[in-house]
C-alpha cells in the first residue's frame, strides 16, 4: 500500500467538493470527513480529519480507490489534481497532426516553455495595467508571479507542459475583475479571456472588428504580448496544434455569472492570424508616442551657440509607471539652462511632455511641449 500520509485531508476534500460530493456538516464532531455525491446513490467517501489518527493511510487509499473507480479516472490523475487543489494550472498540449512523432526538437520545445512564461507574465502585466503593448514585461509584481510558478511534471499523451502557480502565492492586488479575485487567479482568468477572444473572433471571422474595439477598450483582453506568448507555440513545419487547459484552484470560487473555458484549441493554421493581431496592435500601441515622464539627467553634450548660449544633445533617464527608459532628445537654450540645473542639483526632476520613438535605447524624444524643472 502507497504511503499518503502527505495527502492532507482539507485538500482531498476540497478536490471531492469539485467533482460534485457533498460534505455532511454532523460528521465534523466525530473527527471525520464524510461525502455524498447524489450521482452515486448509497456511496460515501469517509476518512479522518487528524492526519495522526492510526487508520489515516489506509482510510485515505480507500477513499482515493473509490473515487478512481466511480470517476473512471486513473489514481494517478486524481492524486496530481488532489496536489494542485491549491494551484491555478495551465497545461500546453502539443498535438503533431503529421505524424505519431515520439519526439519534439529541442529548440522547439525550449521556444514553447519560453511560450508559457510569457503568456503567464503578459496576463499578469495586463491585470497591472491593461494595454495593447507591454513594452517590458519586467514588472516586479509580474516576475515574481513567475518566481512562484512550478514546471509540474509532464503527463502522459502527446507532448505536455504544465504549470501551476498556488493561487494565494502574491499578496497583490489587481482590479481588472470587480470581483475580490486574488492576483494569480485574475492573471489565469485574464489569459483564459484574452485565448478566448482571440480564438472566437478568428472562428468568427470577426478579427477586425475585435481589433478594433480591443484598440478602444481602456482594459483590453488581448495585448500583443499575449500572441507573441501563443506564437512562440507555432512549429516550423505548421504541424502542431495547441490545446491549453485550465484547472482552478478549489480554493477560491469562480461566480457562475463569470465565462471561463477550461479547455481552447489553438489550430495550426491560427498561428499566422494571431501574429498578425500582435503586429497591429504592437504598432497601434507604437503611434500612442505623446506622453508625460518624470526625468534625470545622465548626460550633457550641447555646444555653445551665437547667442553664448548652450543647447544641443542630452540624455536623459525618463520615469513611467516603474519603468526607466534612457532617452535621447535635443534641446533649446531654454530647457538646456534647465536641464543643467537640474543635472546640478540632487534630488531634482524634470516634468517632460513629448514624443517617444520606439526602438533601442536610448529612445528618440521630441516634439517636446512641456519642460518644466522640478526642485527639492
Amino acid at each position: 500500500m502507497n504511503n499518503y500520509q502527505h495527502i492532507a485531508a482539507a485538500d482531498l476534500r476540497d478536490y471531492a467538493k469539485s467533482q460534485g460530493w457533498q460534505q455532511l456538516p454532523e460528521a465534523l464532531a466525530d473527527g471525520l470527513f464524510v461525502l455524498n455525491n447524489p450521482r452515486y446513490a448509497q456511496r460515501q467517501i469517509v476518512f479522518p480529519i487528524d492526519a495522526s489518527a492510526c487508520d489515516y493511510v489506509d482510510a485515505i487509499d480507500i477513499a482515493l480507490h473509490k473515487l478512481a473507480f466511480l470517476e473512471q479516472k486513473p489514481l494517478a490523475t486524481i492524486l496530481g489534481a488532489i496536489n494542485e487543489i491549491k494551484d491555478d494550472t495551465l497545461r500546453f498540449r502539443l498535438v503533431d497532426t503529421r505524424t505519431d512523432a515520439t519526439f519534439i526538437p529541442l529548440p522547439y520545445a525550449i521556444s514553447a516553455i519560453n511560450g508559457a512564461k510569457e503568456m503567464l507574465l503578459a496576463g499578469a502585466c495586463t491585470v497591472l495595467r491593461p494595454q495593447l503593448n507591454h513594452p517590458r514585461l519586467s514588472g516586479a509584481e509580474a516576475l515574481e508571479l513567475i518566481d512562484k510558478t512550478r514546471f509540474r511534471q509532464t503527463e502522459i499523451g502527446s507532448f505536455v507542459i504544465k504549470v501551476s502557480t498556488p493561487v494565494r502565492a502574491l499578496n497583490i492586488q489587481g482590479s481588472l475583475f470587480e470581483e475580490d479575485f486574488p492576483f494569480v487567479r485574475q492573471t489565469t482568468l485574464a489569459i483564459n479571456r484574452g485565448l478566448s477572444t482571440l480564438i472566437t473572433a478568428i472562428e468568427t471571422d470577426t478579427l477586425e472588428n475585435m481589433i478594433e474595439q480591443v484598440k478602444f477598450d481602456p482594459a483590453p483582453a488581448v495585448s500583443a504580448n499575449l500572441c507573441k506568448a501563443v506564437t512562440n507555440f507555432q512549429e516550423q513545419h505548421d504541424a502542431v496544434d495547441l490545446y491549453i487547459d485550465f484547472s482552478w484552484a478549489g480554493a477560491v470560487t469562480i461566480p457562475g455569472e463569470l465565462t471561463v473555458q477550461n479547455q481552447l484549441k489553438i489550430q495550426n493554421d491560427y498561428f499566422s492570424r494571431i501574429d498578425d493581431v500582435r503586429r497591429e496592435l504592437k504598432r497601434s500601441e507604437e503611434l500612442k508616442l505623446e506622453d508625460v515622464f518624470m526625468a534625470t539627467v545622465e548626460n550633457l553634450s550641447g555646444e555653445i551657440g551665437f547667442d553664448n548660449k548652450r543647447s544641443g544633445d542630452v540624455i536623459l533617464y525618463l520615469y513611467k509607471d516603474s519603468e526607466v527608459i534612457r532617452a535621447r532628445t535635443i534641446l533649446d537654450a531654454e530647457q538646456y539652462l534647465k536641464a543643467d540645473i537640474s543635472h546640478m542639483t540632487a534630488d531634482s526632476y524634470l516634468r517632460i511632455k513629448g514624443k517617444l520613438y520606439p526602438g533601442n535605447q536610448p529612445r528618440i524624444l521630441s516634439d517636446i511641449t512641456l519642460f518644466e524643472l522640478i526642485m527639492p
